[in-house]
């Protein structure tokens, strides 16, 4: 009796310890539920956030584009005639999401599509703003008794590369709010769009935490910061930095998380109003869920414990060593496999539930086909005819992989690892391997390629990468296809260097990484192929030549004026600017090396022309 008290004794130990750290796990981690899922919370809304800020932004742009493509028909009036302009506004229509279009010559007297005169706009800031060649959206709201509330967007009418006019439209506000709708938290969040000094120009339909009597993004909060450790001055300045952060506050009683992003556009920011409500119930719920668990898990480790001392009384070596393999496949979602050849059969063991919930432990040829094989990705089938035409060939071994449906219903990569077992003829009499799922090991791939592609300071695609992909694209495309190759080169970077320093000039790398992306849409590559040299390869379908050509001088002509902009660092300041050169598949060359020397060409005709300027291949 002593001698089995003895032999016991450490087994014991090990299970009070094992369920002492399990307790105590569960109250470390209780305790640091909140802090966890906060962090979480917050990250994905920040997250979240800009990404919603960056789709309004792009929306928001496409508006102003098509305002910039109406103007170009004005190049031909007499802006200094009202009789001329109350003719040429007559035969106008709206278009896009506004709800009424208006042109002011250059004195100011205003005329809307109706032939309504709106009066003289001369001391107004949009039309001076627009007057001196600006893209001027209004800050503040205003209403009209037809058409509602809204704010005017206004672009210059040039003629010979001068502004003798401005075209406005008239942006409803119910439009801006559609497209600030948040996708995530739709019940429990807001959406708004502020205005730099904190006016709500705009909120999302789901406006219950952010009432439509709230005018001002200050008035929400009774108190700021966790504690009320913030003022109404620390937010302010967050919001001047142009930054994302988080701030919480209260509203009376209630207590609630703002979320806020810059657009990129007119200084607004974007915000995300959610209750704190809702992630302590998630920290409640994920608490009562873990108590649950550690239970079952100090329950299950328990009839485990009482289960494997059986087995070591009972069991054969064998059938002790077969159960823990039985364990090890289970944890690692592996399953080894045993295809008969000669009686077309295949034996299973291992962790089959997580592929199919009914999976049995063998199957024959017919059933592989008909019940296994419908679980293969359709672009992988053709490891069956692999495996199959083993009697064809000499092969020793067998290595695919391939995705397979699980019980999830989704796919995840798996690795065939297999060897066959030939008889003195070298036909295969068996193939005997196993079948492990390598779905984050193919993920770690993909990120690691990803790393790889990325330019670490701008975020777009590298040299290597963006010449790679352009490439691949052009070895598959025919004369059908219309593409368009630009090389933008920024005026004056090495003055920023050299006169306000390194730090500033990665920051405009990096500023003018984002505003090309702002240009050029995610089905477009955007690449940094120099120091200060970027790229990018436009992909048009379903358009002619001449509205293909519209748009690819178009884009060129954004490029030039978003990228337009003076750095300072309130000593010194260097206007930068951009010279642009563009190059046309198929017309200017059907290969990388061809369009980018092409466009390389006219690049240099772009910077010897004076600069901020952009010219297409001809």
């Amino acid at each position: 009796m002593a001698q089995k008290i003895r032999i016991h004794i450490p087994t014991v130990v090990a299970v009070i310890f094992t369920i002492a750290i399990l307790f105590g796990s569960f109250f470390w981690f209780s305790h640091n539920t909140d802090e966890m899922i906060e962090g979480t919370t917050k990250f994905y809304l920040e997250t979240n956030a800009r990404s919603q800020a960056a789709a309004f932004n792009t929306k928001l742009e496409n508006q102003v584009e098509l305002l910039r493509t109406a103007a170009r028909s004005w190049e031909n009036v007499d802006m200094t005639s009202d009789e001329a302009v109350h003719k040429a506004i007559l035969l106008g229509q709206t278009f896009g999401s506004f709800s009424r279009i208006s042109v002011a010559g250059t004195n100011g007297r205003m005329f809307d599509t109706t032939g309504k005169d709106r009066g003289d706009v001369t001391q107004t800031l949009y039309f001076k703003r627009a007057l001196r060649g600006s893209v001027t959206i209004s800050d503040t709201i205003m209403s009209d008794s037809e058409i509602g509330d809204y704010l005017y967007i206004a672009v210059p009418i040039l003629q010979n590369q001068k502004s003798y006019g401005v075209l406005y439209g008239q942006f409803p506000i119910s439009v801006l709010s559609d497209l600030i709708e948040a996708v995530g938290f739709q019940e429990a969040s807001t959406s708004i769009l502020l205005s730099s000094d904190g006016m709500i120009l705009a909120r999302s339909a789901t406006n219950e935490l952010v009432t439509s009597r709230i005018k001002n993004f200050y008035d929400l909060g009774t108190k700021w910061g966790l504690r009320g450790n913030l003022s109404l001055t620390d937010i302010k300045v967050d919001i001047m930095s142009g930054k994302t952060f988080t701030v919480p506050y209260q509203s009376g009683t209630r207590d609630r998380l703002a979320i806020l992003t810059p657009v990129g556009m007119n200084n607004w920011y974007y915000a995300i109003v959610i209750s704190q409500d809702l992630i302590r119930n998630q920290s409640h719920a994920l608490s009562i869920n873990l108590l649950i668990v550690e239970f079952v898990l100090i329950f299950a480790f328990v009839l485990l414990f009482i289960t494997i001392l059986h087995l070591l009384r009972s069991m054969a070596v064998v059938e002790m060593a077969n159960d823990r393999f039985q364990m090890v496949t289970s944890q690692t979602q592996a399953i080894v496999f045993d295809y008969d050849f000669v009686k077309q059969h295949l034996e299973l063991n291992g962790n089959l539930k997580f592929i199919n919930k009914n999976a049995k432990d063998s199957y024959s040829t017919e059933e592989i086909f008909n019940e296994l094989g419908k679980l293969l990705h359709e672009n992988d089938k053709s490891i069956l005819d692999e495996i199959i035409d083993l009697r064809n060939n000499d092969k020793a071994s067998v290595l695919s992989e391939m995705r397979i449906q699980c019980a999830d219903g989704n796919y995840y990569w798996h690795r065939l690892t297999g060897t066959v077992v030939r008889d003195d003829d070298g036909q295969p009499r068996r193939l005997v391997g196993n079948f492990v799922n390598v779905e984050d090991e193919i993920n770690k791939q993909k990120l690691l390629k990803q790393k790889a592609e990325i330019d670490p300071l701008s975020g777009l695609l590298n040299k290597g990468a963006f010449t790679s992909y352009v490439s691949d694209l052009l070895a598959e495309s025919n004369e059908e296809n219309l593409y368009a190759f630009y090389i933008i080169d920024l005026d004056n970077f090495k003055k920023v260097n050299d006169t306000l320093g390194h730090i500033v000039g990665d920051h405009v790398i990096s500023d003018v990484a984002q505003k090309l992306c702002t240009v050029f849409s995610e089905n477009d590559y955007v690449g940094r192929i120099g120091g200060d040299e970027f790229a990018a390869f436009l992909k048009l379908s379903g358009t002619g030549i001449k509205l293909g050509r519209k748009i690819i001088e178009a884009k060129a002509k954004a490029a030039c004026s978003i990228i337009d902009e003076i750095y300072s660092d309130d000593k010194n300041e260097v206007n930068i600017t951009s010279s642009i050169g563009v190059s046309i598949y198929p017309k200017n060359g059907k290969k990388f090396e061809d369009l980018y020397k092409n466009a390389d060409s006219v690049l240099y005709k772009s910077k010897n022309g004076g600069k901020n300027q952009y010219n297409i291949c001809e």
